[in-house]
Protein backbone atom coordinates (compact mmCIF):
# COMPACT_ATOMS: atom_id res chain seq x y z
CA UNK A 1 0.00 0.00 0.00
CA UNK A 2 1.61 3.38 -1.37
CA UNK A 3 0.81 6.46 0.47
CA UNK A 4 0.89 7.95 -3.02
CA UNK A 5 -1.04 6.66 -5.67
CA UNK A 6 0.27 6.70 -9.26
CA UNK A 7 -2.52 7.58 -11.32
CA UNK A 8 -3.53 6.63 -14.71
CA UNK A 9 -2.27 8.80 -17.21
CA UNK A 10 -4.71 11.40 -19.15
CA UNK A 11 -6.43 12.62 -16.28
CA UNK A 12 -7.59 16.09 -16.88
CA UNK A 13 -7.52 18.94 -14.25
CA UNK A 14 -10.83 20.86 -14.41
CA UNK A 15 -9.50 23.42 -12.23
CA UNK A 16 -5.88 25.06 -12.59
CA UNK A 17 -4.54 25.80 -9.38
CA UNK A 18 -1.94 28.31 -8.96
CA UNK A 19 -0.08 29.10 -5.65
CA UNK A 20 -2.26 31.17 -3.73
CA UNK A 21 -2.06 34.33 -1.27
CA UNK A 22 -4.31 34.14 2.14
CA UNK A 23 -7.64 35.46 1.33
CA UNK A 24 -7.01 35.45 -2.10
CA UNK A 25 -8.20 31.42 -2.96
CA UNK A 26 -11.14 32.44 -4.67
CA UNK A 27 -12.51 31.93 -8.31
CA UNK A 28 -15.31 33.84 -9.93
CA UNK A 29 -17.93 30.40 -9.04
CA UNK A 30 -17.28 31.41 -5.64
CA UNK A 31 -19.09 33.38 -3.22
CA UNK A 32 -17.42 36.55 -1.91
CA UNK A 33 -19.54 36.15 1.71
CA UNK A 34 -22.07 33.91 3.53
CA UNK A 35 -25.61 35.47 2.78
CA UNK A 36 -28.10 36.32 5.98
CA UNK A 37 -30.00 33.84 4.13
CA UNK A 38 -27.66 30.89 4.57
CA UNK A 39 -26.45 31.68 7.88
CA UNK A 40 -30.02 31.35 9.18
CA UNK A 41 -30.58 28.02 7.02
CA UNK A 42 -27.32 26.50 8.28
CA UNK A 43 -28.57 27.97 11.87
CA UNK A 44 -32.17 26.24 11.51
CA UNK A 45 -30.27 23.01 10.41
CA UNK A 46 -27.59 22.74 12.55
CA UNK A 47 -29.18 21.24 15.62
CA UNK A 48 -31.30 18.53 14.33
CA UNK A 49 -28.09 17.61 12.07
CA UNK A 50 -25.58 17.46 14.93
CA UNK A 51 -28.23 15.35 16.67
CA UNK A 52 -28.72 12.76 13.62
CA UNK A 53 -24.79 12.38 14.14
CA UNK A 54 -24.85 10.98 17.34
CA UNK A 55 -24.78 15.19 18.74
CA UNK A 56 -21.34 17.38 19.14
CA UNK A 57 -18.41 15.19 20.29
CA UNK A 58 -16.98 17.67 23.33
CA UNK A 59 -13.49 14.96 23.92
CA UNK A 60 -10.02 17.22 23.64
CA UNK A 61 -9.90 16.19 20.01
CA UNK A 62 -12.94 18.85 19.52
CA UNK A 63 -11.42 22.12 20.14
CA UNK A 64 -8.23 20.80 17.66
CA UNK A 65 -10.69 20.18 14.96
CA UNK A 66 -12.77 23.66 15.24
CA UNK A 67 -9.00 25.32 15.32
CA UNK A 68 -7.50 23.25 12.26
CA UNK A 69 -11.05 24.17 10.50
CA UNK A 70 -11.51 27.54 11.39
CA UNK A 71 -7.79 28.37 10.27
CA UNK A 72 -8.51 26.71 6.83
CA UNK A 73 -12.01 28.59 6.66
CA UNK A 74 -10.64 31.90 6.88
CA UNK A 75 -9.09 31.51 4.02
CA UNK A 76 -12.02 31.32 1.53
CA UNK A 77 -12.03 34.82 1.94
CA UNK A 78 -16.01 34.44 2.97
CA UNK A 79 -14.73 36.15 6.46
CA UNK A 80 -12.48 38.46 8.85
CA UNK A 81 -12.93 36.16 11.71
CA UNK A 82 -12.34 32.41 12.10
CA UNK A 83 -15.41 32.49 14.35
CA UNK A 84 -17.38 32.92 11.16
CA UNK A 85 -17.39 29.00 10.90
CA UNK A 86 -18.67 26.53 12.94
CA UNK A 87 -16.78 23.58 13.06
CA UNK A 88 -18.19 20.47 14.55
CA UNK A 89 -16.66 17.35 15.35
CA UNK A 90 -19.39 14.79 15.19
CA UNK A 91 -19.75 11.40 17.90
CA UNK A 92 -20.80 9.38 14.94
CA UNK A 93 -18.70 5.85 13.86
CA UNK A 94 -19.37 6.65 10.54
CA UNK A 95 -16.59 8.15 8.28
CA UNK A 96 -17.77 11.51 7.02
CA UNK A 97 -17.92 14.95 6.67
CA UNK A 98 -19.73 17.54 4.86
CA UNK A 99 -20.90 21.01 5.38
CA UNK A 100 -24.37 23.04 5.00
CA UNK A 101 -24.80 26.61 4.15
CA UNK A 102 -23.83 29.30 6.67
CA UNK A 103 -20.46 28.30 7.48
CA UNK A 104 -21.00 25.26 9.32
CA UNK A 105 -18.71 22.21 8.53
CA UNK A 106 -18.85 18.81 10.48
CA UNK A 107 -16.13 15.69 10.24
CA UNK A 108 -17.27 12.59 12.54
CA UNK A 109 -14.44 11.18 14.71
CA UNK A 110 -14.37 7.83 12.61
CA UNK A 111 -13.12 10.06 10.05
CA UNK A 112 -10.73 11.52 12.16
CA UNK A 113 -9.29 8.41 13.38
CA UNK A 114 -8.22 7.52 9.76
CA UNK A 115 -6.15 10.31 9.40
CA UNK A 116 -2.47 10.63 9.84
CA UNK A 117 -1.79 14.25 9.86
CA UNK A 118 -3.27 17.70 10.40
CA UNK A 119 -2.76 18.57 7.01
CA UNK A 120 -5.03 15.62 6.23
CA UNK A 121 -7.57 17.05 8.24
CA UNK A 122 -7.16 20.29 6.75
CA UNK A 123 -7.59 19.24 3.39
CA UNK A 124 -11.04 17.45 4.40
CA UNK A 125 -11.88 20.53 6.02
CA UNK A 126 -10.89 22.80 3.29
CA UNK A 127 -13.00 20.61 0.62
CA UNK A 128 -15.96 20.94 2.80
CA UNK A 129 -15.09 24.79 3.30
CA UNK A 130 -14.62 24.45 -0.33
CA UNK A 131 -18.45 23.24 -1.12
CA UNK A 132 -19.71 26.36 1.47
CA UNK A 133 -17.96 28.74 -1.04
CA UNK A 134 -19.12 27.47 -4.01
CA UNK A 135 -22.70 27.20 -2.68
CA UNK A 136 -23.00 23.84 -3.69
CA UNK A 137 -25.91 22.56 -1.30
CA UNK A 138 -27.85 25.79 -3.13
CA UNK A 139 -27.83 24.95 -6.29
CA UNK A 140 -28.60 21.29 -5.95
CA UNK A 141 -31.45 22.00 -3.33
CA UNK A 142 -34.45 22.89 -4.82
CA UNK A 143 -37.20 25.63 -2.72
CA UNK A 144 -38.99 23.03 -2.41
CA UNK A 145 -37.09 20.51 -0.58
CA UNK A 146 -36.01 23.34 1.52
CA UNK A 147 -39.76 23.33 2.43
CA UNK A 148 -39.72 20.05 3.36
CA UNK A 149 -37.49 19.82 5.84
CA UNK A 150 -38.56 23.26 7.62
CA UNK A 151 -42.16 21.41 7.71
CA UNK A 152 -40.41 18.13 8.52
CA UNK A 153 -38.70 19.99 11.86
CA UNK A 154 -41.84 22.14 12.67
CA UNK A 155 -43.95 19.04 12.66
CA UNK A 156 -41.47 17.17 15.20
CA UNK A 157 -41.62 20.33 17.26
CA UNK A 158 -45.45 20.09 17.33
CA UNK A 159 -45.58 16.56 17.73
CA UNK A 160 -47.85 15.94 14.49
CA UNK A 161 -47.70 12.96 12.21
CA UNK A 162 -44.55 14.45 10.87
CA UNK A 163 -42.13 14.03 13.32
CA UNK A 164 -41.94 10.23 12.59
CA UNK A 165 -40.96 11.43 9.03
CA UNK A 166 -38.89 13.77 9.58
CA UNK A 167 -36.54 11.92 11.44
CA UNK A 168 -32.83 11.86 9.07
CA UNK A 169 -34.91 14.33 6.63
CA UNK A 170 -32.39 17.18 7.37
CA UNK A 171 -29.22 14.73 7.13
CA UNK A 172 -30.73 13.04 3.88
CA UNK A 173 -30.91 16.83 2.47
CA UNK A 174 -27.36 17.93 3.20
CA UNK A 175 -25.42 14.97 2.70
CA UNK A 176 -27.17 14.16 -0.63
CA UNK A 177 -24.38 13.09 -2.79
CA UNK A 178 -22.79 15.96 -4.89
CA UNK A 179 -21.92 15.78 -8.57
CA UNK A 180 -18.55 14.93 -9.81
CA UNK A 181 -17.83 18.48 -11.10
CA UNK A 182 -18.94 19.54 -8.05
CA UNK A 183 -16.43 17.75 -6.31
CA UNK A 184 -13.41 18.39 -8.62
CA UNK A 185 -14.54 21.99 -7.99
CA UNK A 186 -14.72 21.30 -4.07
CA UNK A 187 -10.96 19.79 -4.14
CA UNK A 188 -9.63 22.38 -5.95
CA UNK A 189 -10.99 24.91 -3.94
CA UNK A 190 -9.65 23.23 -0.52
CA UNK A 191 -6.51 22.83 -1.87
CA UNK A 192 -5.73 26.79 -2.21
CA UNK A 193 -7.39 27.01 1.09
CA UNK A 194 -5.20 24.58 3.13
CA UNK A 195 -1.81 25.15 0.89
CA UNK A 196 -2.73 29.57 1.99
CA UNK A 197 -3.13 28.27 5.62
CA UNK A 198 0.03 26.72 5.49
CA UNK A 199 -0.39 23.26 5.10
CA UNK A 200 1.43 20.24 2.47
CA UNK A 201 -1.01 19.99 -0.34
CA UNK A 202 -0.06 16.89 -0.70
CA UNK A 203 -2.14 15.57 1.95
CA UNK A 204 -5.16 15.69 0.00
CA UNK A 205 -4.41 12.68 -2.22
CA UNK A 206 -2.99 10.29 0.99
CA UNK A 207 -6.48 10.69 2.17
CA UNK A 208 -8.23 10.27 -0.75
CA UNK A 209 -6.38 7.14 -1.21
CA UNK A 210 -6.34 5.90 2.57
CA UNK A 211 -10.44 6.01 1.83
CA UNK A 212 -10.52 4.40 -1.20
CA UNK A 213 -8.25 1.70 1.06
CA UNK A 214 -10.53 1.76 3.80
CA UNK A 215 -13.32 1.15 1.59
CA UNK A 216 -12.38 -1.98 -0.33
CA UNK A 217 -11.09 -3.44 3.18
CA UNK A 218 -14.34 -2.82 4.54
CA UNK A 219 -16.11 -4.54 1.35
CA UNK A 220 -13.59 -7.80 2.11
CA UNK A 221 -14.47 -7.83 5.59
CA UNK A 222 -18.05 -7.75 4.45
CA UNK A 223 -18.37 -9.93 2.11
CA UNK A 224 -19.01 -7.35 -0.75
CA UNK A 225 -21.77 -6.07 1.50
CA UNK A 226 -22.69 -2.40 1.54
CA UNK A 227 -21.15 -0.52 3.83
CA UNK A 228 -23.09 1.72 6.25
CA UNK A 229 -23.12 5.24 4.13
CA UNK A 230 -20.03 6.83 4.82
CA UNK A 231 -17.45 9.55 3.25
CA UNK A 232 -17.06 8.34 -0.08
CA UNK A 233 -21.12 7.56 -0.86
CA UNK A 234 -21.33 10.98 -0.63
CA UNK A 235 -18.67 12.32 -1.87
CA UNK A 236 -17.70 10.19 -5.66
CA UNK A 237 -13.98 9.24 -5.57
CA UNK A 238 -11.72 6.64 -7.26
CA UNK A 239 -7.88 6.54 -8.67
CA UNK A 240 -8.83 9.19 -11.01
CA UNK A 241 -9.58 11.68 -8.29
CA UNK A 242 -6.48 10.77 -5.76
CA UNK A 243 -4.54 11.66 -9.33
CA UNK A 244 -5.81 14.86 -10.02
CA UNK A 245 -5.14 15.95 -6.24
CA UNK A 246 -2.01 15.13 -6.77
CA UNK A 247 -1.92 17.14 -9.78
CA UNK A 248 -3.35 20.22 -7.68
CA UNK A 249 -0.55 19.89 -5.00
CA UNK A 250 2.31 19.62 -8.09
CA UNK A 251 0.61 22.74 -9.45
CA UNK A 252 0.93 24.73 -6.32
CA UNK A 253 5.33 24.49 -6.71
CA UNK A 254 4.83 23.25 -2.93
CA UNK A 255 7.67 20.78 -1.63
CA UNK A 256 5.89 16.96 -0.43
CA UNK A 257 6.51 16.92 2.96
CA UNK A 258 3.90 14.05 3.62
CA UNK A 259 6.91 11.80 4.59
CA UNK A 260 7.55 13.59 7.48
CA UNK A 261 5.56 11.84 10.58
CA UNK A 262 2.96 14.58 12.53
CA UNK A 263 3.77 13.28 16.00
CA UNK A 264 1.59 16.31 17.86
CA UNK A 265 -1.42 14.93 15.61
CA UNK A 266 -0.97 11.14 16.27
CA UNK A 267 -0.95 12.00 20.09
CA UNK A 268 -4.02 14.28 19.84
CA UNK A 269 -6.00 11.01 18.63
CA UNK A 270 -4.85 9.17 22.03
CA UNK A 271 -7.70 7.88 23.62
CA UNK A 272 -10.41 8.64 20.84
CA UNK A 273 -13.42 6.39 20.63
CA UNK A 274 -13.82 4.39 17.85
CA UNK A 275 -16.17 2.41 16.00
CA UNK A 276 -19.59 2.06 18.17
CA UNK A 277 -17.57 3.52 21.22
CA UNK A 278 -16.63 0.41 22.75
CA UNK A 279 -13.07 0.59 21.41
CA UNK A 280 -10.31 3.40 21.17
CA UNK A 281 -7.57 4.16 19.75
CA UNK A 282 -3.99 4.35 21.33
CA UNK A 283 -0.75 5.18 20.15
CA UNK A 284 1.95 3.36 20.70
CA UNK A 285 5.85 3.55 19.97
CA UNK A 286 7.81 1.22 17.31
CA UNK A 287 10.33 -0.55 19.10
CA UNK A 288 13.21 -2.74 17.16
CA UNK A 289 12.10 -5.82 15.68
CA UNK A 290 8.54 -4.75 15.35
CA UNK A 291 6.32 -5.52 12.22
CA UNK A 292 3.71 -4.31 10.78
CA UNK A 293 1.81 -7.86 11.65
CA UNK A 294 3.77 -8.02 15.23
CA UNK A 295 2.00 -4.25 16.32
CA UNK A 296 -1.21 -5.25 14.18
CA UNK A 297 -1.98 -8.18 17.47
CA UNK A 298 -2.82 -5.35 19.74
CA UNK A 299 -5.75 -4.39 17.43
CA UNK A 300 -9.38 -5.64 19.11
CA UNK A 301 -10.93 -7.52 16.21
CA UNK A 302 -11.15 -11.04 16.02
CA UNK A 303 -10.25 -10.58 12.08
CA UNK A 304 -8.14 -8.65 9.47
CA UNK A 305 -5.89 -7.49 12.23
CA UNK A 306 -2.85 -7.08 10.23
CA UNK A 307 -4.93 -5.50 6.93
CA UNK A 308 -6.88 -3.34 9.34
CA UNK A 309 -3.89 -1.62 11.09
CA UNK A 310 -2.20 -0.93 7.71
CA UNK A 311 -4.97 1.02 6.41
CA UNK A 312 -5.35 2.85 9.88
CA UNK A 313 -1.90 3.78 9.78
CA UNK A 314 -1.71 4.13 5.78
CA UNK A 315 0.93 1.96 5.21
CA UNK A 316 1.83 -1.05 3.27
CA UNK A 317 0.98 -4.25 5.12
CA UNK A 318 4.90 -5.64 3.94
CA UNK A 319 6.80 -2.77 4.85
CA UNK A 320 9.27 -2.63 7.30
CA UNK A 321 8.58 -0.79 10.07
CA UNK A 322 10.83 2.57 11.59
CA UNK A 323 11.71 2.35 15.42
CA UNK A 324 10.60 5.17 17.20
CA UNK A 325 7.15 5.80 14.63
CA UNK A 326 4.14 6.48 16.52
CA UNK A 327 1.52 4.20 15.05
CA UNK A 328 -2.17 3.42 15.72
CA UNK A 329 -3.56 0.48 17.19
CA UNK A 330 -7.49 0.06 18.00
CA UNK A 331 -8.19 -1.31 21.54
CA UNK A 332 -11.13 -2.42 23.47
CA UNK A 333 -12.09 0.65 25.96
Amino acid sequence: MSRHFSAAAGIVALVTITAPAPSLAQSANATRSISASDKATGAQANPQLTAEFGGAYTGPQAAYVTRVGQRVAVESGLSNARGDFTVTLLNSPVENAFAIPGGYVYVTRQLLALMNSEAELASVLGHEVGHVAARHSAKRNTRAQIGGIAAAIAGQLTGSSLASRGVGAVSQLYTLGFSRQQEYEADGFGVRYMTAAGYTPYAAADILEQLNDEVALGGTISGKQTKQPGFLSTHPNGPDRVARARKLAEATNKPDTTDRQDTVFLRMLDGLPYDDGSKRIRIVTVKAGDTVASVARQMAYPDYRTERFAVLNGVDAQAPLTPGRLMKVVVAR
